[in-house]
């Protein structure tokens, strides 16, 4: 039985989480919006799939430490908010670049290419639910229980990886798929080598801060060119952020506090992990979502 669940639970959450983003997020919409709304959408998206993930753990005390709120080592909150800085302005980038690919040159990069909902939400309610819930929620579900799960069962490249694509894909458009690609991959990464989900929140809760940023900076200025400027400005931000990064990435290697990475099988161990039914619905859901909105 446990090990029926541990086939099926981990990868159908993924599933449901995805089913569940969609139809509450319009659901939402569709009643007007609003903070209630959506914080009650956001959660109930990540807390039902978390508890899927759970339940096929045969011993949740390693989850409980994961999870537990405790003190950080020196110099972890500093890697953390620098490495979601530095996705952030990365991953603006990239969406910039598949813009340009799609032949979208002009466009500015609108509330929806960014991924942060806006109807019906002033700047508080913005602050709790975008960077504060979001960040929790997302991450209690995919870098605790998920991420969890998995590390028994294949090397930590692959559960890194893993852990990307499935963030991006909860993201569910293309336009916007490769930032949280890397975004996840840095978060599951904070999360190995801390052995704690919070400096994952708090690099999430940094990506969503810089986010709400952008959105309020070109929304007001939009009308004064201001991307001709805040385009440039971001590439010195991240040449600064990178260095910064990598330093304290630097540090905390030089410290003995990274520890190996579990052996890995290359794509074999990938592999194992998509092959679930439930992974391979949230692929064939993913597909479909992106043909719809290509029709629609």
């Amino acid at each position: 039985m446990r090990n029926n669940k541990l086939a099926l639970l981990p990868g159908l959450s993924l599933f449901v989480c995805f089913c569940l983003l969609t139809g509450t997020g319009r659901l939402a919409a569709h009643l007007g919006g609003g903070a209630p709304l959506i914080a009650l959408a956001e959660l109930i998206s990540f807390a039902v799939p978390f508890a899927m993930a759970a339940a096929a753990m045969p011993d949740r005390k390693p989850l409980q430490k994961r999870l537990r709120f405790r003190q950080l080592p020196r110099g972890a909150v500093g890697f953390a908010v620098k490495a979601g800085l530095t996705v952030a302005v990365l991953s603006l980038f990239l969406n910039l670049l598949i813009y340009q690919l799609a032949g979208l040159a002009g466009a500015d990069l609108s509330a929806t290419a960014l991924d942060a909902p806006q109807t019906g939400m002033g700047f508080l309610s913005r602050l709790l639910i975008v960077v504060a819930l979001s960040s929790v929620a997302e991450e209690f579900y995919l870098r605790g229980a998920l991420q969890r799960v998995q590390e028994g069962q294949v090397g930590t490249s692959a559960i890194l990886l893993f852990s990307g694509l499935a963030f991006a894909m909860l993201h569910g458009s293309l336009m916007n798929f490769a930032g949280p690609l890397l975004a996840g991959i840095v978060y599951a990464y904070l999360t190995f080598v801390f052995g704690s989900i919070w400096p994952a929140v708090l690099a999430h809760a940094a990506n969503n801060l810089y986010y709400m940023f952008v959105l309020w900076i070109t929304d007001t200025y939009a009308a004064f060119g201001i991307w001709n400027y805040f385009a440039a400005f971001n590439g010195l931000a991240l040449l600064l952020l990178l260095y910064l990064s990598l330093r304290a990435l630097e540090g905390t290697l030089s410290k003995g506090m990274v520890p190996h990475f579990e052996k890995s099988a290359g794509w074999y161990d990938l592999w194992l992990l998509v092959r679930s039914p439930g992974v391979l619905a949230f692929a064939l859901a993913f597909v479909a979502r992106l043909i719809l909105d290509w029709f629609l």
